[in-house]
């Protein structure tokens, strides 16, 4: 379950720290999704929100004035029609709900056990071990993972003096061996595709943060040292081991 798939029954968790909020909101109301997942992409009209949910205004209003309550949303008249609201998104989603997974949960069994015989490595268990028991215990922190990583990389940015590609992903490549995380290798320039191999294996289990982490650090890396937004177009897990992460980074529309 990847966090732009919003058609399944179950919750998510969006932080609303940052618009002033109560800190993390669940919502569950498949509608109120519908619309935070509209809101994301772009902002929108009470007239664009009605096309898209298929409801009425009148059945919107109370919706939409709950969720700004809320603060998962913000309101604002339209400066060019005062009678016209637009609706932005506010809130950040962090986590969302997704079905248990007993291969799942085996396979968290047995990176306990390695953990329990760790050697010096004992951190880099934990995070592996934090990773898979919180996904195959039903939810999913891609998305909180996704932030992260952009934070990560937009403090990386910093430190890197040019603004080549080859030189970004040079940068890239060696932050990831140094730190024994995995190797970077580009698979393509156009559409520019990278390929990770994590040294973290979840065999018979898909545990997408790692991959999330792995993109967010990438966009922010090339959107700020090329000046231009980019985003994550196409994404993969993929190897008998589910090691292997290939996403397509492309220019922001």
């Amino acid at each position: 379950m990847t966090p732009e798939d919003m058609n399944y029954v179950g919750f998510h968790i969006y932080s609303t720290s940052e618009a002033g909020g109560k800190g993390l909101v669940q919502v569950s109301d498949p509608l109120h999704l519908q619309i935070l997942k509209g809101l994301g992409n772009r902002p929108m009209s009470t007239t664009e929100i009605s096309g898209l949910t298929g409801k009425a205004q009148s059945t919107l209003s109370v919706h939409l004035d709950q969720m700004v309550n809320e603060k998962l949303i913000s309101s604002e008249y339209d400066p060019n029609d005062s009678r016209r609201k637009i609706y932005s998104l506010l809130a950040t989603l962090v986590a969302s709900s997704q079905e248990p997974s007993p291969a799942g949960l085996e396979l968290s069994k047995s990176v306990f056990r390695e953990m329990a015989g760790a050697r010096g490595d004992y951190h880099e268990h934990m995070v592996r071990a934090f990773s898979v028991a919180v996904a195959a215990s039903g939810l999913d922190i891609a998305p909180m993972m996704e932030l992260m990583g952009y934070s990560v990389g937009e403090y990386m940015a910093e430190e890197i003096n040019s603004n080549k590609i080859e030189d970004i992903i040079r940068h890239v490549q060696d932050f990831y061996e140094i730190n024994n995380i995995g190797e970077v290798c580009i698979y393509t320039f156009l559409p520019l595709t990278i390929i990770i191999k994590d040294n973290a294996k979840s065999p018979g289990f898909v545990v997408p943060s790692n991959s999330y982490f792995c993109q967010g650090l990438f966009r922010a890396v090339l959107s700020k040292l090329m000046g231009k937004k980019y985003e994550v177009t196409r994404s993969e897990i993929f190897g008998t081991e589910n090691d292997y992460y290939k996403f397509v980074i492309e220019l922001a529309p």
